[in-house]
C-alpha cells in the first residue's frame, strides 16, 4: 500500500511539478519506503523531465531530503537568478547550512559543503533586490587616535537573527554590546530575523522545513549595567521587505562602523558599501560576507577561504564568551546517580541529526564497558528515541537546555559529539571546570587547543584515560579553566582593546578601499561633526513597522 500511494503521489507531481504540497508529499511517502523501493523511486524523481526550472527547483529540494546528497543543494543553487524570489534564495541557504551544521562532522566538510552552493553568490541575489547607497563624504587621512568616547563614535551590531541568550549569536552580539556600552559608546543592535521566512515551506519540495524562531525578550540582558535598544521588523513582512526596512533603518543611525555578529548574511553585502565593516564569525571560520577585518579565533585562520570574496584582515580574537561564575549544580539524585559515578554530559539543539549512529554505537559500547558511568542528554526532542541508544538505566534524557551551567557543574566530563558546532557549550563547560571531550578541526575543538582529539580513537582512549583517572581528570578541568580565563573571556581588558583596535583598523580599510567613502571622526583636540548622509530610502522608515526593543 506504502508503495502504491507514493507512486500516486509521483504522478500527481508529473501532473503538476510546479505546486510545493505535492512534492512534500512525493518527499514524505518515498522516504517511508524500504530502501530498494525508495531508491527505484528516487531514480526514477531524478530522470523526469520538467517542464521548468521552477519545478526542478522543487524536485531538487525534494532529493536533497531524500538523499542527504548535497549535490542537490548544488544543483539546486545553479538554478537561482536574479529573478528568483529573495525569500526563495534565503529558504535554499538556510536549509544547506542546516544540513552542513547537522550532519557535517568537521570544518572541511562543512565548508566544501557551502562552497558548493557558491554561498556567496546566492547572497548577492539577495543584495541585488535592495536600493544602493547614494551618500557622498570626504576622505580623511592617517586620522590621529583619540579615546574613542570622546571620538562621539556610533556602532552599529548587525546580526540575522535575534532570539534569547540561549541562541549562539545573540549571546555574542549581548557581549559586543556589553563591551561597547562599558566603553561609554553608543551603539544600537539590529536584525531582520532571517530565520523566520513567511511561507517557506512553498520554496521548496524537501521535508526539512525552517522553523519561526520568536524572540525571548525577557532573557535579553546586558553584562553591565546600562541600557540597550535593538531594532527588529515585523516578521510577518516578507524578508525581502524587512532587509529593506532594516537598512534603510541602520542608514537613518549613521553608524561609523558596523560590527557583523553571525556567518552570512546579503544584508553585509549592502552595508560592506557604505561602511567599515568588523566581522565576528560565530564558526571558527571567516563570514560568508564581506568584511574589513574579521575577529578570528584562530591565529592561523585562512582568511581568504571563500572564493569571489575580498580576503579580510586578520586579527587574532578568541574571545567570545561572557563568565557567568561558578553554578550551583543540578542535585544528582533526581536521577538516583550515586556521587561515586562519573557524569557525563552532551547537549544541543539538533542532537537528533548530531549523533551519529556509529558514534552512537561506540558510545554505548563504552557505557557497557564502565558500569560506573551515566549519560546524560540535554536538549533532545520530545519523544525522541536515538535508533542506536534504545532505553538504558544510564542514559538520563532532558528536553531542556535552560541553565546549562547547572547542568555541567553537575558532571564530570563534557562530551562534544562529532559535529562542526558546540562550541559554546564547550566553553560553558571549561568555564565550569570540566574535563571536555570533543575532536579537532570544528567549533568545539577549537577551544580546546592541544587538549582536542586527533581522531576518533584518541577521542575514545582519551575519554577512557580521564573515566579511569579522577586526578587527571580534575586536572585537565583545571587546565581548561584557566584555558577560558585566559582566551575566551570576552569581559576582560585584552578583549575589549582588541575589538577597539579591530574598529580602528576597520575604518582605515575602508577609507583605502573607497578611497575616502567614509567620514571619519577621530580628530586629535576634539570631535569634528559628521557629515549628514542623504539616503535616498529613509522615506521608507515611516512603512516600516520597524520595533525598537529597548532595556
Amino acid at each position: 500500500m506504502e508503495l502504491y500511494l507514493a507512486r500516486d503521489a509521483f504522478e500527481s507531481v508529473k501532473l503538476l511539478p510546479t505546486s510545493a504540497p505535492l512534492w512534500q508529499r512525493l518527499c514524505a511517502l518515498t522516504d517511508a519506503l524500504g530502501i530498494d523501493q525508495k531508491s527505484k523511486l528516487i531514480d526514477d524523481i531524478s530522470s523526469l523531465v520538467l517542464p521548468s526550472s521552477d519545478a526542478d527547483w522543487l524536485r531538487c529540494g525534494a532529493l536533497a531530503c531524500l538523499t542527504r546528497n548535497p549535490v542537490w543543494f548544488d544543483r539546486q543553487a545553479t538554478l537561482a537568478s536574479i529573478e528568483t524570489p529573495p525569500d526563495a534564495v534565503m529558504t535554499l541557504l538556510g536549509l544547506a547550512w542546516y544540513h552542513a551544521m547537522a550532519r557535517a562532522p568537521e570544518s572541511d566538510a562543512f565548508v566544501q559543503l557551502l562552497q558548493g552552493i557558491d554561498a556567496p553568490r546566492l547572497q548577492r541575489l539577495v543584495a541585488a533586490w535592495l536600493p544602493r547607497s547614494s551618500a557622498k563624504s570626504t576622505l580623511i587621512s592617517n586620522p590621529p587616535a583619540v579615546p574613542l568616547a570622546q571620538a562621539n563614535l556610533r556602532f552599529a551590531i548587525y546580526t540575522p537573527q535575534v532570539v534569547g541568550n540561549a541562541h549562539g549569536g545573540t549571546t555574542l552580539t549581548l557581549n559586543m554590546m556589553s563591551i561597547l556600552t562599558r566603553l561609554g559608546l553608543a551603539c544600537q543592535v539590529f536584525s531582520a530575523q532571517e530565520a523566520n521566512i513567511l511561507d517557506a515551506n512553498s520554496h521548496s519540495g524537501g521535508i526539512e522545513f525552517l522553523g519561526q524562531v520568536a524572540v525571548e525578550a525577557e532573557s535579553l540582558v546586558l553584562n553591565v549595567p546600562g541600557s540597550m535598544q535593538i531594532v527588529l521588523p515585523n516578521v510577518d513582512l516578507s524578508l525581502r521587505l524587512r532587509f529593506e526596512q532594516v537598512l534603510a533603518a541602520i542608514h537613518a543611525y549613521q553608524p561609523d562602523v558596523v560590527i557583523f555578529v553571525g556567518f552570512m548574511s546579503p544584508l553585509v553585502y549592502s552595508l560592506y558599501e557604505s561602511y567599515p565593516v568588523v566581522g565576528l564569525s560565530i564558526h571558527a571560520l571567516p563570514p560568508i560576507a564581506p568584511v574589513d577585518v574579521w575577529l578570528s579565533a584562530d591565529p592561523t585562520g585562512d582568511s581568504a577561504l571563500w572564493r569571489d570574496l575580498p580576503a579580510p584582515q586578520m586579527t587574532h580574537y578568541p574571545f567570545r564568551f561572557w563568565p557567568q561564575g561558578k553554578a550551583v549544580p543540578i542535585d544528582r539524585m533526581r536521577w538516583q546517580i550515586p556521587a561515586s559515578a562519573v557524569m557525563l554530559i552532551t547537549t544541543g539543539s539538533r542532537l537528533d541529526t548530531e549523533m551519529p549512529v556509529w558514534w552512537a554505537d561506540r558510545m554505548l559500547a563504552f557505557l557497557e564497558a564502565h558500569q560506573d558511568v551515566h549519560w546524560l542528554l540535554v536538549g533532545i526532542p520530545d519523544g525522541w528515541q536515538h535508533p542506536s541508544l534504545s532505553a538504558h538505566s544510564r542514559i538520563h534524557g532532558n528536553t531542556k537546555q535552560l541553565a546549562l551551567e547547572a547542568w555541567l557543574a553537575a558532571c564530570d566530563i563534557y562530551i562534544n559529539p562529532p559535529r562542526i558546532g558546540g562550541g559554546a557549550t564547550v566553553a560553558m563547560a571549561m568555564e565550569q571546570g570540566l574535563a571536555v571531550l570533543s575532536l579537532a578541526n570544528s567549533d568545539g575543538g577549537d577551544k580546546l587547543g592541544r587538549w582536542a582529539a586527533a581522531s576518533v580513537d584518541a577521542y575514545f582512549d582519551q575519554l577512557s584515560t580521564w573515566v579511569g583517572d579522577s586526578t587527571l581528570r580534575q586536572q585537565v578541568g583545571i587546565a581548561l579553566k584557566a584555558r577560558f580565563d585566559e582566551r575566551l573571556d570576552v569581559s576582560s581588558i585584552q578583549a575589549q582593546d582588541g575589538l577597539i583596535a579591530a574598529c580602528r583598523a576597520a575604518m582605515a580599510a575602508f577609507n583605502l578601499r573607497t578611497e575616502g567613502g567614509h567620514v571619519c571622526t577621530f580628530f586629535a583636540g576634539g570631535i569634528k561633526r559628521r557629515q549628514t548622509r542623504g539616503y535616498f530610502w529613509q522615506s521608507t522608515l515611516s512603512q516600516s513597522g520597524l520595533v525598537l526593543f529597548a532595556a
